[in-house]
């Protein structure tokens, strides 16, 4: 059976997916005038100012390699991703780089520990793997094609591909911090070094925020979904990294299309593609297949 460790872990890496599949929702939904890279950029300054204040006083033991690593891990799943998102649709690009990321742990595992993975962890990667795949054909539906169009599209992928495994990097490094006596906080806070003003730099420097109609409507959305659907599932994330391992961490990402279909389905005048339902199904066969598994 799991420990007690184990199962808050993984408590707190679903109900993480959860609130970051409400906040892609909400974004859609709700906040669509808002330049994605800037909206996240911003989530990330906030996140930054929030963790170092409450808890940027924690480092323990010197370890600049891994908060490197983590660093350029954390720019490796922002700025391939939002180059991905230009050449292809958002929904195709989250499910690809969900779909690589259990594959790509369980490959990089192997290459730092030379441990061969079971036949039932590659079958669940592969599942992950293939739902994600069925997902990205899906979004992609009757989208018009051209020499250029397929060029662009195979592009976009390399780039989904890139951020998949971008977010292996930052959970194996994150893991090495938390192993040397970082609190969750303090990883957080020392996390975002690169990506803060890189990413403030490409929002300003492709949009004009000053188009954006504003509100108080949109503002109390925005700081309610950047709260919940970015900066608590960062928190939740640390927490879940600590107590499971990496291939269990990547494989519960993978619920985040799935709990994304769900919130949508409860929504009014939306249709869903075949392929979309049965993408959703083989992610959710294999992360329950990953889930049942005991462990002495």
């Amino acid at each position: 059976m799991f420990s007690r460790a184990q199962l808050s872990g993984r408590a707190a890496i679903l109900l993480s997916a959860v609130l970051q599949a409400f906040g892609q929702v909400a974004y859609g939904t709700f906040l669509a005038a808002i330049p994605s890279p800037a909206f996240v950029a911003y989530c990330f300054l906030a996140a930054a100012i929030l963790f170092l204040a409450l808890s940027g006083g924690g480092v323990r033991l010197a370890a600049w390699k891994p908060l490197l690593v983590l660093n350029i891990g954390t720019v490796a799943t922002f700025v391939p991703f939002f180059y991905a998102l230009q050449l292809i649709n958002s929904a195709a690009a989250s499910a690809i780089n969900v779909g690589v990321g259990p594959l790509a742990a369980t490959l990089i595992g192997t290459a730092m520990t030379g441990s061969i993975p079971s036949v039932r962890r590659v079958v669940v990667c592969l599942g992950v793997l293939v739902g994600g795949m069925v997902l990205a054909v899906a979004a992609t539906h009757g989208d018009p094609l051209t020499a250029s169009t397929v060029d662009s599209r195979w592009l976009g992928v390399l780039a989904s591909v890139v951020t998949g495994c971008g977010v292996v990097i930052v959970t194996l490094s994150s893991r090495a911090l938390l192993d040397r006596g970082w609190r969750s906080g303090t990883v957080l806070a020392h996390r975002f070094y690169l990506i803060v003003p890189l990413s403030l730099a490409m929002a300003h420097g492709t949009y004009d925020l000053a188009t954006v109609h504003w509100s108080w409507t949109i503002i109390l959305v925005s700081v309610a979904v950047a709260a919940l659907g970015v900066i608590l599932p960062l928190y939740l994330n640390q927490v879940g990294i600590k107590r499971a391992d990496t291939h269990t961490v990547t494989v519960l990402f993978a619920m985040i299309p799935v709990f994304a279909f769900a919130i949508q389905s409860a929504l009014p005048y939306n249709s869903v593609h075949w392929q979309t339902a049965l993408g959703i199904g083989i992610i959710f066969l294999a992360v329950v297949a990953d889930l049942s598994k005991r462990r002495g």
